[in-house]
């Protein structure tokens, strides 16, 4: 979901350089190809499953939904031209453009929109967005290209939910089995790029889809290329055997800044690295909340982010970023504070026992629960860290194999879309589709309902503090604060801008206005 407008930087990240301001001599051109070293691989082609970070962010390249949201937060079209809504707020109608081709050259209709949202809405699939559309009573194909959604109740989040793929994106009809979340290939989206190869641990092959309905791609070809380790990533880059890099390290960004390092240019997203500490609450042993607590009282939030982020980082105690509208003043959290930490530890019973701490691989994961095992140390906690491939990390988070973690996230337009999928109940803990901690807990479930349906601003925001209040006394998870995340490129990439969420295309730019100098 895009946010806010995230400027591309200029070289000495100084002052921040508009958008789109090339020189006149820097008309793009079309043609070429562009490497982009990423630091995760693809886990499943299901476009319907795991809609989310890494896979996300590669889907958008070929899938899209039924709106979009511009750099002011207006509601834009995108697959849908236009839409009405019902005198009570329960009906939407969309109306969707017309001609829209899909990869396959067929052509996309109502039918497809619907097939979309009943798969997702089916709990036997386990999608992803399933509690994003929760709302929806059942969607009807009216005509070929018109699609109407007759929600449960008014909702005020629907048309923020329909701007983000991670809800749902449209398919053609029947072109994925139910049940079956480990495709062969990816069917036919409808993007501005098609996907050509997937060769596992190795690269992710795109082309320009040139009967794509919007602008088309300056590029005629965009490679992913999976590099887990940060540095070797950037050292690619200087290298030349990539054009583009996502999650630059930080200390190469300090000798950016400093201009230790010259002709390599930089696209900043504000807020896109998110983190926090789970648990697993369904399990031993952080089904004890002393245990848990006593994590929360020896976590020093600063000291993590300055040991993973060198100094980029803020600390925060919920999911929206001070200044935002839907930050919540005055909420209340666990202050570093060793020494209760150590009297709630001998309160929970614990004897210490070694328990393992299941993270995914990639640098600015291990520092931090490295961080995080030696201030648990210092309290008396036998933490063991397992780093795990990204793939099979999620594969366990899904299954309930986890202790302690460190997550990401983002943050929405609207702060139901934002917390409900994550935080509400889900029928087995053993099967985990959005809930990473296995925390259920209905009154929440309820206020979130009540959330949905409110449309006062104020009621809302006073129902979200008193849902956060919860979350906070439960501490199945404890926030620990934001980064921005930097992409560094070489001369030869031109027009290359990121949203504050790290987005490899989005409403303003992108790979899709990206082209190359040398081609």
């Amino acid at each position: 979901m895009k946010r806010f407008i995230v400027l591309g930087l200029a070289l000495s990240l100084v002052v921040a350089a508009p958008l789109r301001s090339y020189a006149a001599s820097e008309t793009p051109k079309r043609g070429g190809t562009i490497t982009m070293a990423i630091g995760k691989d693809l886990t499943v082609m299901n476009p319907l499953t795991r809609t989310l970070s890494t896979d996300k962010l590669i889907r958008e390249l070929m899938y899209e939904s039924l709106l979009d949201m511009d750099e002011k937060g207006n509601f834009v079209p995108k697959l849908a031209e236009s839409w009405d809504i019902s005198k009570d707020g329960r009906v939407y109608t969309f109306h969707l453009r017309k001609g829209v081709k899909y990869h396959d050259g067929k052509e996309m209709t109502a039918a497809d929109a619907k097939f979309a949202i009943d798969y997702t809405l089916n709990p036997k699939n386990g999608a992803y967005g399933r509690q994003r559309i929760i709302i929806i009573e059942r969607a009807e194909a009216v005509d070929k290209n018109t699609l109407r959604v007759y929600l449960k109740e008014p909702s005020a989040s629907f048309l923020a939910v329909v701007t983000d793929i991670m809800a749902f994106s449209v398919i053609p009809q029947g072109s994925i089995p139910e049940g079956i979340e480990k495709l062969p290939t990816y069917p036919p989206g409808t993007g501005p790029l098609k996907f050509a190869e997937w060769v596992p641990s190795q690269r992710i092959v795109f082309e320009r889809f040139d009967d794509y309905w919007g602008p088309k791609t300056y590029l005629d070809r965009v490679v992913l290329r999976p590099i887990p380790d940060d540095t070797v990533r950037f050292t690619a880059l200087r290298a030349g055997d990539v054009d583009i890099v996502e999650r630059t390290p930080y200390p190469w960004i300090r000798q950016i800044l400093e201009r230790k390092i010259n002709g390599i240019g930089v696209a900043e997203a504000v807020y896109a690295d998110y983190r926090a500490l789970f648990f697993n609450v369904a399990d031993p042993p952080f089904d004890n909340k002393k245990l848990r607590e006593a994590v929360a009282y020896a976590i020093n939030k600063e000291e993590l982010l300055k040991a993973a982020y060198f100094g980029f980082g803020k600390p925060s105690n919920q999911k929206y970023p001070q200044g935002h509208v839907w930050y919540i003043e005055g909420l209340a959290s666990p202050a570093y504070n060793p020494a209760k930490a150590v009297q709630l530890l001998k309160e929970a019973g614990y004897k210490g026992e070694t328990i393992d701490m299941k993270v995914e691989q990639g640098q600015v994961i291990e520092i931090m629960s490295t961080a995080v095992q030696s201030q648990l140390k210092k309290i008396g906690m036998n933490i063991k860290i397992v780093t795990t491939e990204y793939g099979a990390r999620r594969d366990q988070i899904r299954r309930g194999d986890t202790t302690i973690d460190l997550t990401g996230g983002d943050f929405y337009a609207d702060p139901s879309t934002t917390y409900r999928q994550l935080l509400a109940c889900e029928p087995n803990p053993k099967v985990r589709s959005a809930n990473r901690t296995g925390y259920c807990n209905k009154e929440r479930d309820a206020m979130f309902d009540k959330l949905e349906t409110e449309l006062d601003p104020k009621k809302r925001k006073e129902m979200l503090k008193q849902i956060l209040i919860l979350e906070t006394q439960a501490l199945a998870e404890i926030p620990i604060g934001f980064s921005p995340r930097f992409y560094t490129f070489r001369d030869r990439v031109k027009g290359f801008t990121t949203d504050d969420n790290g987005a490899f295309i989005w409403s303003g730019g992108g790979l899709t206005r990206t082209w190359v100098a040398d081609r």
